[in-house]
């Protein structure tokens, strides 16, 4: 992206903290990863939507933050649906554009020869990613691969090398090769987004063999040599060899082939034609971001600003904060002991009334905002908490939000709060660095700093003052019946409910001692129609889906009795199967079946199914514990005729249930 964009003559810097990016103050910022981070600063901010969905679905945060952003840069006609699906009862607009994991666009000359090999790279995250094929294509000398060395053991045969992300060497490796694979996830092909391997390759002058992904075919044609994924590991391996030994034989034509492909990723993909497109979405996010953002009248609105313990600075910046909105409100409150110094100023907006209500020295923050809240009278009411600091868009977001939904008693953004020092993730497809805003849980209330309220609907609430501090604004927000309007959108950082001194959260429980409780908290599990019954990874799920799975007890109680058991999978997954089906009496485990190693695991053989005699092996129930199911069964049904009566399960919906219990990656 830089490297495009140094092309293009437009300034850019590559940011990690929320205070780089503020320093840089861009017109627009692009998060590569909007499921794991939300949007945390007033810039602009497109959520670059180029990864399946289904990839990050047991991350609870991951679509809170994806709608945070305020565009969204899609891979794909099926990601912009599921976005303005999710959307749709929001009102809210949905500003796209095309966005794809794409490259610079450079047109190295082809290289194919009679000695190229596949180019490959990957960080392997998923484990060992498409085991029996690319472990044919490395044994057969045809394969080049590229990533972390200690991820790619396995094959280490074929690996050439660890590669800088340089945005050049990846490229300039690939040109080396002269043809590489362009391999997709199911998820991919769920979600009709194309792996970013296709545009690398182009960019590269490759020779590219894919599998027969909807958008390559559609966008490519007849300038990319195809395989089935369908038929299996072993299979689509042979698919590839062909292609390559065809390649290696005919390498005028191959080069041919990829300056076509080349030639169309340079007129339609390439990130300078992709980036052209951003000026005129980031044009119409703004006319969009708000009520009439185009022409700025004062909003119907009284907010209110209480002066709390931090006294009438405090005070000062949130009232600044109001009165830089874009849409300012019509009305502005400041109430508090000192509040009438504060509405002494010149920088007010045309048009807002600015008034004071003034307290007696002493009194309690949630005091202050009864005051001001009572002394309101426009039909919309709002406040900022102590600590609350608005982004520019916050109050014409919130009233166009409020206006789409004329039945909701009150409207809401989301909010947020400073993250807890450890609050990232695992290592996995989204790790999460340390970062230091997070979005504020919606539940069981919403978040005080972040709402707008019908005055009709807030004056009940306003009869008696209970004299708390800070926890006022949260005991508003906890009283607020019906439904309200959400707008998706983030538009205000403000102090997290635990930042409430003890003492005011001890009397929050008070007020809701004649309110029926919530349920108890507990982290569900997915109901088991919900489980995948493979890992992310397998090439053709749909044969995992046809096995018996294990997963309740009477699953296990169903097993064959009398019988050899196998285990498929030697590692965590391959123990809590051990574990578990040592509570059955009538069940005994015989070894373990591995696809690599040999040896031993838990007092037990490990073996690869090849090396076991047929004897053993026929009649046995072998309970697959390994998450590439499919990949396990094509090599079980490639053993010698001999191997007969096999009882196969399926236990990767159980081994994923349990890590999810864990609270570890599945």
């Amino acid at each position: 992206m830089a490297i495009a964009l140094d092309g293009m003559g437009w300034e850019h810097r590559i940011v990690n903290t929320v205070d780089e990016l503020e320093a840089f103050a861009p017109d627009a910022a692009l998060c590569l990863h909007p499921q794991a981070v939300p949007k945390m600063t007033a810039v602009s901010s497109l959520g670059c939507h180029w990864n399946p969905p289904a990839i990050f679905w047991n991350a609870g945060d991951a679509v809170p933050n994806e709608l945070s952003h305020d565009g969204f840069l899609t891979a794909g006609d099926a990601i912009e649906r599921r976005l303005r699906d999710i959307l749709w009862d929001s009102g809210r607009a949905v500003p796209t554009a095309p966005m794809y994991p794409s490259s610079q666009g450079w047109s190295l000359a082809p290289t194919l020869g009679r000695d190229s090999r596949f180019f490959y790279v990957g960080s392997n995250w998923d484990g060992r990613r498409f085991p029996a094929l690319l472990e044919t294509l490395a044994r057969r000398g045809m394969l080049a691969l590229h990533g972390q060395a200690d991820r790619w053991k396995h094959l280490a045969d074929a690996f050439m090398g660890t590669l800088p992300f340089d945005g050049r060497s990846v490229i300039e490796r690939a040109n080396a090769c002269g043809m590489g694979l362009c391999l997709h996830l199911p998820a991919h092909f769920d979600a009709g987004i194309p792996n970013m391997r296709i545009f690398e390759l182009c960019a590269a002058g490759a020779l590219t063999v894919a599998d027969r992904h909807p958008f390559i075919m559609e966008q490519f044609g007849d300038t990319v040599l195809y395989v089935d994924r369908t038929r299996g590991e072993e299979a689509v391996a042979e698919q590839i060899l062909a292609h390559g030994d065809w390649a290696r034989a005919h390498p005028a034509a191959g080069r041919d082939m990829a300056r076509a492909a080349q030639e169309i990723f340079l007129r339609r993909f390439s990130l300078e034609r992709l980036f052209s497109a951003l000026p005129d979405l980031l044009a119409g996010i703004r006319r969009a971001s708000g009520h009439r953002p185009d022409r700025p009248a004062p909003l119907p609105v009284s907010a209110v600003v209480p002066i709390g313990e931090s006294g009438l600075a405090e005070a000062g910046e949130r009232l600044a904060g109001l009165m830089g909105q874009t849409e300012p409100p019509d009305e502005i409150i400041v109430a508090g002991h000192g509040a009438r110094t504060l509405v002494e100023r010149p920088d007010c907006p045309v048009g807002t009334s600015l008034r004071a209500v003034d307290l007696p020295a002493g009194h309690t923050e949630g005091s202050a905002l009864w005051a001001g809240a009572r002394a309101a009278t426009r039909d919309w009411v709002t406040w900022l908490p102590e600590g609350a600091r608005p982004f520019p868009e916050h109050l014409g977001i919130l009233y166009a939000t409020a206006v789409l939904r004329p039945d909701a008693g009150f409207a809401r953004v989301q909010v947020l709060e400073p993250a807890p020092v450890s609050d990232h993730g695992e290592d996995g497809p989204f790790h999460k660095p340390e970062r230091p805003w997070r979005l504020a849980e919606p539940d069981p209330a919403p978040h005080p700093a972040g709402l707008l309220v019908r005055r009709n609907r807030l004056e009940p609430l306003l009869r008696d003052d209970p004299v708390l501090g800070a926890g006022g604004a949260w005991l508003l927000a906890q009283r607020l019946d019906g439904s309200g309007a959400e707008s998706g959108r983030t538009t205000v950082r403000a102090r997290p409910e635990t930042a409430l001194p003890p003492a005011e959260r001890k009397r929050l429980e008070h007020f809701n001692r004649l309110r029926p409780g919530p349920a108890p908290a507990h982290a569900a599990l997915p109901e088991p129609a919900r489980l995948p019954w493979t890992g992310p990874s397998d090439l053709n799920p749909e044969i995992a889906e046809a096995l018996p799975r294990l997963l309740e007890p009477a699953d296990f109680a169903r097993l064959p009795r009398g019988r050899r058991v196998y285990i498929y999978g030697a590692s965590r997954g391959g123990e809590l199967l051990r574990l578990e089906l040592a509570k059955w009496k009538h069940l005994s485990v015989a070894g373990f079946l591995d696809g690599y190693r040999r040896g031993d695991a838990w007092g037990l053989p490990v073996c690869r199914p090849e090396d076991l005699p047929a004897s053993d092996l026929a009649g046995s129930v072998i309970v697959i514990a390994n998450q590439y199911v499919a990949a396990c069964v094509e090599r079980l049904n490639a053993l010698p005729a001999g191997v007969a009566d096999l009882t196969l399960c399926n236990a990767y919906p159980y081994i994923h249930r349990h890590c999810l219990a864990e609270g570890e990656t599945a």
